[in-house]
């Protein structure tokens, strides 16, 4: 177990970089900070800003003043800006694929005219996707508005979201390639398997797993196996999602613990030997890309500290 970096304040929005040599992650309010996992080297903080996600170049992109900035080999420039796209929008969020290809953000403040003709608000908020390299063509999701809540990318080049409102309460939308959803459930915070067969995710009311299969070749309401793990009782629903480690075991967080469960026989195992991450914020745990190492945020005395963890 080694330790990364320490802070009074905390870190958030933990991330692996494509070849699993660096981590990045947010310092305290805005610190953007990359460290490398396998030598000594002390953590370079590198801009201020949110959201970091690492590219195939080994650049980080991240949020600032309403747009997606780049900083490559020290120098920070604009990726996505206001004037893309749509003129005079905000792009936030920027999430990347786990080869750093591809990018997914929020481009908020869109005037939504189906939504005037329906006497509704018409400044809506939408999803949006680009390369994460030179020349992103960013292009907006027309199909798929956001309501809040986390996205992440699926192996074959789809992507997940969630959301949670008064109405429909916390749903889940699986996205193909061209932006059109394939399927919805109920849940938050997904995570799909290494094969891409198995859906993870988290009821509302916490304090369990769900597990979803799919039969076919294709994601349906109508041929899939569902099970649902219960998790110990107590606590409350912590910022991150499941972590699949293979196609058949799932780390989650939750109580101030941290649990493997058992996706075939719905077995729940405590971690006792890995520390559980600090129940606070977001994304305060994250896989490496070969899943044989874990990032997380956990706390100490006098702060927290970033830790990364052999898994084998």
């Amino acid at each position: 177990m080694k330790r990364v970096d320490q802070s009074e304040t905390g870190f958030s929005d933990l991330t692996w970089s494509p070849d699993g040599t660096q981590v990045a992650y947010v310092r305290g309010e805005d610190e953007i900070c990359r460290s490398a996992v396998d030598t000594d080297a002390v953590p370079m903080m590198v801009a201020r800003g949110v959201c970091p996600a690492f590219n195939v170049d080994g650049g980080i992109l991240f949020e600032k003043g309403d747009e997606i900035l780049l900083n490559r080999n020290g120098t920070t420039a604009v990726f996505i800006g206001r004037s893309d796209v749509i003129e005079g929008t905000a792009k936030r969020r920027p999430c990347t694929s786990m080869d750093g290809k591809s990018l997914l953000f929020v481009i908020d403040n869109v005037f939504h005219k189906d939504s005037q003709s329906k006497n509704a608000w018409p400044w809506r908020t939408f999803l949006g996707m680009a390369r994460a390299t030179s020349a992103p063509r960013p292009k907006i999701l027309p199909r798929q508005q956001w309501y809040g809540g986390d996205f992440t990318f699926l192996p074959d080049g789809g992507f997940l979201h969630y959301e949670y409102d008064s109405t429909a309460g916390a749903r889940i939308h699986m996205v193909d390639v061209n932006g059109e959803t394939v399927f919805t459930t109920f849940g938050l915070y997904p995570a799909v398997s290494p094969d891409g067969r198995r859906l993870a995710c988290k009821p509302k009311g916490g304090q369990a797993l769900v597990i979803h299969t799919r039969r076919g070749d294709t994601w349906n309401g109508e041929e899939l196996d569902t099970v649902v793990c219960k998790l110990p009782e107590g606590g409350r629903l912590s910022g991150s999602p499941p972590i699949w480690t293979d196609n058949r075991f799932v780390l989650m967080d939750e109580n101030n613990q941290l649990f493997r469960v058992d996706t075939r026989n719905q077995s729940v195992e405590e971690m006792k030997k890995i520390p559980a991450p600090a129940l606070r914020g977001s994304h305060t745990m994250a896989i490496s890309p070969d899943r044989g190492r874990l990032a997380l945020e956990v706390p100490v005395d006098g702060g927290f500290e970033i830790r990364v963890v052999d898994l084998a």
